[in-house]
């Protein structure tokens, strides 16, 4: 996380989403889509199949709309979140046994490769910093604007799909792995959620008011603000 007194931007890789991804794609799942429930592309590293017999096509129809809508309840995936999916009880699962069962046959090797999958964040993060280019694209913002943007915090979701991507959902947005390993790509969508919150828009939790003061000359940066 990146925050300087008055702002912050986090960026999380939730683990409950990380099963549940994995889950979907290890079953072949294609759930249905909502604004809550985004068109999220196949896991980068994919994952394996657990093979067409896990389930029926009417089974696996079932468990799709089951995933879609513990989703759609569980993101941005909290400690709640994990907690559902986890054995014995797998609390969050009662009453969708099409989608419980597969928890049940596939929660191991899921949480393997979400193992994998943090290493790979992980090797991302230190070798594309960001911290400093956040501070600096925040400072020029204001100036564009000719304001302070107000005290936020911006929590983003990090997934390891396929290919560079951003999407936007009521509880906040998302972006791939592939997209925050490119310094440029991540920097230019960042750019337009800071556009996005200077302007009055949505943010992940705000912490005060904007106000209407001039920003600091080039070079003074956010951190002078506190």
């Amino acid at each position: 996380m990146r925050s300087v007194g008055r702002w912050g931007v986090r960026l999380v890789m939730p683990q409950a989403l990380l099963l549940a991804l994995h889950l979907r794609d290890a079953a072949g799942l294609h759930p249905p889509t909502s604004p809550e429930v985004p068109a999220l592309p196949p896991l980068d590293p994919p994952a394996r199949s657990m093979g067409p017999a896990v389930l029926s096509p009417e089974g696996r129809r079932a468990a799709g709309g089951q995933w879609a809508r513990w989703w759609a309840g569980a993101f941005p995936g909290g400690p709640q979140a994990l907690t559902s999916l986890l054995p014995p009880a797998f609390p969050g699962l009662r009453g969708v046994p099409e989608l419980r069962g597969l928890a049940e046959l596939g929660i191991d090797e899921a949480v393997a490769w979400a193992a994998r999958a943090r290493r790979l964040e992980s090797r991302v993060r230190a070798e594309v910093p960001v911290a400093l280019f956040e501070t600096t694209l925040l400072a020029q913002v204001e100036r564009e604007l000719g304001r302070y943007v107000r005290p936020f915090t911006l929590d983003v979701v990090v997934l390891p799909v396929r290919g560079p991507g951003s999407w936007d959902t009521p509880a906040g947005p998302v972006v791939s792995l592939a997209l925050r390993a490119d310094r440029d790509a991540y920097l230019a969508w960042l750019r337009e959620q800071l556009l996005r919150i200077g302007r009055g828009g949505a943010v992940g939790r705000g912490d005060g008011e904007g106000t209407t003061k001039a920003p600091p000359p080039e070079g003074t940066g956010p951190s002078a603000l506190g």
